[in-house]
C-alpha cells in the first residue's frame, strides 16, 4: 500500500455534517441581526426556508413544532457552523454579539451574485487552508486505486441481498451462516473493483468474537437467535466493514465520520462524488470517485485550478463546458448511451433520470450539478436526439422525510425521468 503524503490535514476538527447551504444562512443571519440571541433565530428560519435538516439528503417536509430535545440539537448545529465560521475568519464573535467579517461579507456577496456553486468554492479555498481535508481525501482515493481513478467502494448487503431470507435467520449458526457469505461477497468486491486478492477470514472471526464478546451473538452455535437484536447486529457488521475498508484497505487514517463529512462537502462542490447507487447492479453499497487533481500544472483545458497550496501543488476541478463543441458532443453521447443502458434494464420509455445521471457523471468525471446544467442546454437545442423530460413523482408528493437524490429543475419545474428518441 504507497504511503499517503505527510500533510497538515485536519478532516478530523468538524464534528458534524451539515450543508454548507449552512453558512450561507449563518451570514445572511449575522448580516440582519448582530445578538446571539436573534442570530439564532433568524438562523432558523432561513433554515427551515431552505429546507435543510441534518441528514445527508434534502430534507422535503417541515419541521413539527421544535420539541426541548429538538431545540437542543438546532442549538448545537447551530453553534458547529458558528465555531468553524470563526476559524475560516467569516464571522467575528465577541461576547454575545456577532459581526461578519471581510471574508464573510465577500462570500455573502458572491452568494448574491454568482450563485451556491461559486459560493461553496469559496468556501472550499478558506476551508482547505485550514484543513487541508479534500487534499488528504484525493491523495487516499488515488493511492488507493490509481487503476480506476481513484474509486473507492464500501460494499453494504443485508442477508436478503445476498439471497438470505430474514425469517431463515434463527440461530447464531444461521447468523454466521450469513457472516461467512458476506465474507465470500466482500472478497469478490475487493477483487473486481480494487483489482487485489484479499482473504477475510481473520477479519471474519475477529468480528464474529466482538460480537460474541459483547452479548450479541452465543458462542453455542445452535442455541436460538434473539430476534431483537438483528438491526443491531446488522449495523455493528455493516460499520465493522466499512472502518476496514477505510482504514486498512484505503489508508485512511481518521475516523468513518470525517471521511463521510467531507466526501459529502466535496460532493457538493464538486471534487469528489459519493454515492450509494453505483451504476453496476451487482454491487450494493457506497462509492466515491474523484472529480479532480492535486498536481503542480495541468496543460487541459477540462481542469480549473480552485487552491494553490503552500508546497506549489494546485487542486484542479474538472469541468465540461457547453460551449466546447467536442465537450457538448461527448455529453450528448454518453447522456443517450446511459439512457439506453438504464432502459434496457427497466423495459420503459421513460427510465429514471437519477439512474442515467449517476451513469454519466461516472463516465465522464463530472458533479451532478454540472450535469444538471449541461441536460439543460441539451434539452433546449436542437440535438441529433430528441429529449423528452418529465415527473413522475414530485418531491412533495412523497411520504418521505428526506430525498435520496434530488431531481433535476429545468425551466423552474422538477423532473425525475426521461426519455431520449434520435430526432
Amino acid at each position: 500500500m504507497p504511503t499517503i503524503p505527510s500533510i497538515d490535514a485536519r478532516p478530523h476538527a468538524v464534528k458534524k455534517f451539515y450543508f454548507l447551504e449552512y453558512f450561507y444562512v449563518l451570514l445572511e443571519s449575522v448580516q440582519t441581526y448582530s445578538s446571539q440571541e436573534r442570530v439564532f433565530a433568524h438562523f432558523l428560519t432561513l433554515k427551515q426556508a431552505h429546507q435543510l435538516g441534518l441528514s445527508k439528503y434534502k430534507k422535503l417536509t417541515a419541521d413539527d413544532p421544535a420539541s426541548p430535545v429538538r431545540m437542543q440539537r438546532y442549538k448545537y448545529t447551530f453553534q458547529q457552523v458558528v465555531n468553524e465560521a470563526v476559524e475560516c475568519k467569516l464571522v467575528k464573535v465577541v461576547g454575545a454579539s456577532f459581526s461578519l467579517t471581510d471574508y464573510g461579507e465577500r462570500a455573502l456577496a458572491i452568494y448574491n451574485r454568482e450563485g451556491t456553486v461559486r459560493f461553496n468554492e469559496f468556501l472550499c479555498q478558506l476551508m482547505e487552508s485550514k484543513y487541508q481535508a479534500f487534499r488528504y481525501i484525493l491523495e487516499v482515493c488515488y493511492a488507493a486505486n490509481p487503476e480506476k481513478c481513484g474509486l473507492l467502494v464500501f460494499p453494504i448487503y443485508s442477508a436478503y441481498r445476498l439471497g438470505i431470507e430474514r425469517s431463515s435467520i434463527k440461530t447464531s449458526a444461521d447468523l454466521i451462516g450469513y457472516l461467512n457469505q458476506l465474507k465470500c461477497r466482500l472478497e469478490q468486491d475487493i477483487s473486481k473493483h480494487l483489482g487485489k486478492r484479499k482473504s477475510l477470514d481473520k477479519k471474519n472471526e475477529e468480528l464474529i468474537d466482538r460480537l460474541i464478546e459483547v452479548g450479541l451473538l452465543s458462542d453455542n452455535y445452535p442455541e436460538p437467535f434473539d430476534a431483537t437484536k438483528y438491526n443491531v447486529i446488522l449495523k455493528r457488521v455493516r460499520d465493522f466493514w466499512l472502518r476496514y475498508f477505510l482504514r486498512d484497505l484505503y489508508n485512511y487514517q481518521f475516523s468513518l465520520s470525517s471521511f463521510d463529512i467531507w466526501a459529502y462537502r466535496g460532493k457538493q462542490i464538486g471534487i469528489l462524488h459519493i454515492t450509494e447507487f453505483y451504476p453496476d447492479p451487482s454491487f450494493n453499497g457506497r462509492i466515491v470517485y474523484p472529480l479532480s487533481l492535486i498536481k503542480d500544472s495541468t496543460n487541459s483545458k477540462h481542469f480549473r485550478e480552485i487552491f494553490a497550496y503552500s508546497d506549489n501543488l494546485q487542486l484542479y476541478l474538472h469541468q465540461l463546458s457547453w460551449e466546447d463543441k467536442e465537450d457538448r458532443e461527448e455529453f450528448v453521447r454518453s447522456l443517450h448511451y446511459a439512457y439506453l443502458d438504464v432502459r434496457q434494464s427497466v423495459r420503459s420509455y421513460f427510465v429514471n433520470l437519477s439512474n442515467v445521471r449517476e451513469r454519466v457523471c461516472y463516465n465522464l468525471k463530472i458533479p451532478e450539478f454540472m450535469f444538471d446544467e449541461l441536460l439543460s442546454y441539451a434539452y433546449h437545442e436542437r440535438l441529433k436526439i430528441r429529449i423528452s423530460l418529465e415527473s413522475d413523482k414530485l418531491p412533495e408528493e412523497t411520504s418521505a422525510m428526506y430525498l435520496k437524490r434530488a431531481p433535476v429543475m429545468i425551466n423552474g419545474k422538477y423532473h425525475n425521468i426521461i426519455a431520449i428518441d434520435l430526432a
